[in-house]
């Protein structure tokens, strides 16, 4: 084995080692809070065929691979010499990667482990793991991937057809914790509350729903600070606030890839800037760009999918009612995925402003809207197609698609709020409204439901009224 992967390999000289001295398992040795992914549990990987994770910059997917690893040999007892973890950003050309491989394949026939980690650093990997796959080195092998440019890689994947195995599900999202994530990892006492949360329909009473509003309402104001992002989550968790290198390190992935695409940071900046200036309202690309010194609107867009590839941005189309499907060539919103995105952005665009300050000024409802209103709007887009609607009396913020039903979601970050600021929505049966407030309550057709209720109820990936 070459000398670069010997660090995350150390497995092979002995299980105490690799569990003292793997980079990342040691790293979080000792947290008060340490995440395990429900993937651990995902039983297609043990099968043979060609996986794959994407997921953004530092959401754990490294972390997630390396306690795998730990699980196949304490739980499965897998020989580790039948286990390969190999990291796309120390092999230069999918020539490399094809001879790595060969050298690992096991002639005898017995069940091997490979990980690729940010595979997409490889010039022209595919070409290699699809010559490999013809050979037929990979039918008794689990072959799991991970990248952060999620474009990219699913269009390498789709010349795999035929070679991905016979699990039915081979493609896996890694996004930064939800909310109900978060609270069941802040606070174990409630995790099985949680999981009746997701059971019970949203319009159905829970009895002691309201006594547990409160402490949910403290953990949601942490999660507008520190969002997903374990980093964050741990920064925060051992010193009440978010420090700048934290922050730092993640602009600096972003620049890199952005710069890796042969992007201009500049025209990052301008793009990231005029998201903010127009964030939450409906714009063309033409009208962000004319906000900006970059001369055609298609160099915005282009920008802006590449962000939304690269798991910065969520872009949300218009529903198109009667085809339950969005209006790529209307006005779209731009969201950032996560609230602590939100902010790292913030502090690039300058002046920086520090968390203690954003934790203060997150208590105030007006201040705090624009934040929940991503938050739903991201935690929906992991539900379900998501859209927001524009009608003749207004907007109404997200319209779920499920089951070729529309769900439309008005959030208003409030207790008490104007008729007037939903009319939208009254046109339709079985509206959302979401507020701050702990109690169900019905407006006409349409049923008002605690905003926290709902982040937890939907991480079950079904949306039931």
């Amino acid at each position: 084995m070459s000398e670069e992967f010997v660090i995350h390999n150390q497995f092979k000289e002995s299980l105490s080692r690799y569990r003292q001295h793997d980079p990342h398992l040691k790293k979080i040795k000792g947290l008060p809070l340490v995440y395990h992914s429900p993937l651990l549990e995902e039983s297609q990987l043990y099968n043979p065929g060609i996986y794959l994770i994407t997921g953004g910059r530092q959401v754990g997917k490294t972390t997630f691979l390396k306690q795998f690893i730990l699980r196949l040999l304490e739980k499965r007892k897998v020989n580790p010499e039948n286990i390969l973890f190999l990291t796309g950003e120390l092999i230069d050309t999918h020539h490399v990667l094809k001879r790595i491989i060969e050298e690992f394949h096991n002639t005898k026939d017995s069940f091997q482990y490979l990980f690729i980690d940010e595979v997409n650093y490889i010039p022209d990997w595919d070409k290699s793991i699809k010559y490999l796959a013809d050979c037929g080195i990979f039918e008794h092998m689990s072959i799991i991937l991970t990248g952060s440019d999620n474009r990219i890689i699913q269009t390498a994947m789709k010349r795999f057809a035929g070679r991905r195995g016979m699990s039915a599900k081979v493609d896996f999202n890694f996004p930064p914790l939800s909310f109900k994530e978060f609270v069941c990892l802040k606070d174990k006492s409630l995790r099985q509350f949680c999981g009746r949360l997701i059971k019970t329909p949203l319009t159905q009473e829970i009895v002691d729903y309201e006594r547990k509003h409160k402490k949910l309402n403290i953990y949601f104001l942490e999660y507008l600070l520190h969002g997903g992002y374990l980093p964050a989550i741990t920064d925060y968790e051992l010193n009440k606030t978010i420090s700048q290198g934290i922050v730092n390190t993640y602009m600096q992935w972003i620049i890199g890839d952005i710069l890796k695409c042969n992007k201009s940071e500049n025209y990052l900046f301008e793009i990231l800037r005029g998201i903010k200036e127009t964030y939450n309202t409906q714009i063309s690309w033409n009208s962000l760009g004319k906000r900006l010194s970059i001369e055609h609107h298609k160099t915005v867009a282009d920008y802006c999918y590449l962000l939304e590839s690269a798991h910065v941005l969520h872009i949300q189309e218009v529903l198109l009612e009667h085809k339950l499907t969005g209006a790529p060539k209307k006005n779209r919103k731009i969201y950032f995925r996560d609230p602590f995105i939100d902010h790292s952005v913030t502090n690039y665009l300058g002046p920086r402003v520090s968390f203690v300050n954003i934790e203060k000024s997150m208590v105030r409802n007006e201040f705090a809207a624009p934040y929940v209103e991503a938050v739903v709007v991201g935690h929906c887009k992991r539900c379900a197609p998501t859209y927001y609607i524009k009608g003749k009396k207004g907007e109404v913020d997200a319209a779920l698609v499920q089951d070729k039903k529309i769900y439309p979601i008005e959030v208003k970050w409030t207790k008490q709020f104007r008729t007037v600021d939903i009319k939208q929505i009254q046109h339709y049966k079985k509206g959302i409204i979401l507020t701050s407030d702990s109690k169900n309550k019905v407006l006409g057709n349409n049923h008002i439901i605690p905003l926290l209720r709902f982040l937890i109820h939907i991480s079950g990936g079904q949306l039931n009224l």
